[in-house]
């Protein structure tokens, strides 16, 4: 493992996209060398433009780098760039980064097998999930709930607080994706509820924009009414950054923790009716507040339309 040699420390990163191009932005701006991977052109394309510096394969991410972050569309993809040929763990003896923070939304079960996996080539993992949009990181706000090893997450500390507003310490791996899971399972009801509500609202012949500001105004408020309340009652569902196949997976995973912890998960098993509904209409590709949709297309289904 490379010791620290009082020089700016380079920051490896496999996955380039807008999370990941996001983060790589402001660690430029800080100073330090950034090297990533991706398998994306388009992706590779803008992180070279942004003053990164490519690498073909993860293993080389490694080999060059005093940390690096994973920032991947799910854990499953996270397991698979550290195994194997030219993977995050194929680095020569004594090349390999002080600790690797994987920023993916990830299944707890799969962290904790990373861990182990790290943990056998001495190298510390992080789940260091991210509590934000990639917009909000760009503007250095968000919050980063961290699991692992405690010591690892002190040394990394000062970084962390460079690259978003707030951290915590979640506990020992895993935690981080488990309270990021939850984190992500309750705003996917929040927007559920706040599209039944909405629509309860303007049926009931109260104006859109004060049916809005009367909601985000009372003790109803909440994150995901003031974030999608607007594109819910105006029906702009494109251009987007969180998806309804990002809102889709978050739900898969807070039902699989469910089911494996015996919790009980009524609201989410509803839930889940309605992003179904959604995705089988082709919403899938839309932003999440789609969901709002869904009530109008059985309005019109339950009135012959």
């Amino acid at each position: 493992m490379k010791k620290s040699t009082g020089r700016k420390e380079v920051i490896g990163l496999v996955g380039l996209g807008l999370m990941g191009r996001a983060f790589t932005r402001n660690w430029i701006e800080d100073g330090y060398r950034v090297i990533g991977t991706d398998p994306d052109p388009s992706a590779r394309r803008k992180f070279r433009k942004l003053g990164g510096i490519l690498a073909k394969y993860p293993r080389e991410v490694a080999e060059q780098s005093d940390w690096v972050f994973l920032s991947l569309p799910n854990s499953k993809i996270s397991l698979q760039v550290s195994r194997g040929k030219d993977s995050l763990l194929a680095f020569e003896k004594g090349k390999g980064p002080q600790i690797v923070l994987d920023t993916t939304t990830s299944d707890p079960k799969d962290s904790r097998k990373a861990f182990e996996l790290f943990q056998k080539k001495g190298v510390e993992f992080l789940d260091a999930c991210v509590s934000g949009t990639s917009g909000m990181v760009a503007e250095r706000r968000g919050l980063f709930i961290v699991g692992g090893n405690e010591m690892a997450y002190r040394q990394v500390t000062p970084l962390l607080k460079q690259m978003l507003s707030d951290h915590l310490y979640a506990g020992p791996s895993g935690s981080g994706a488990t309270l990021k899971v939850i984190i992500n399972y309750l705003t996917t009801l929040e927007r559920c509820m706040n599209a039944e509500a909405l629509r309860l609202g303007l049926r009931s012949g109260i104006q859109p924009e004060m049916l809005l500001d009367a909601l985000q105004r009372s003790s109803a408020r909440n994150s995901q009414l003031e974030n999608r309340g607007h594109r819910m009652i105006h029906r702009k569902f494109a251009g987007t950054t969180g998806t309804l196949a990002i809102t889709r997976k978050d739900l898969a995973l807070g039902l699989k923790l469910g089911s494996r912890s015996g919790a009980l998960t009524p609201f989410g098993t509803m839930s889940k009716k309605v992003v179904e509904e959604a995705v089988a209409s082709g919403y899938i590709n839309k932003d999440a507040s789609v969901v709002y949709q869904v009530f109008i297309d059985r309005e019109k289904i339950k009135s012959g339309a």
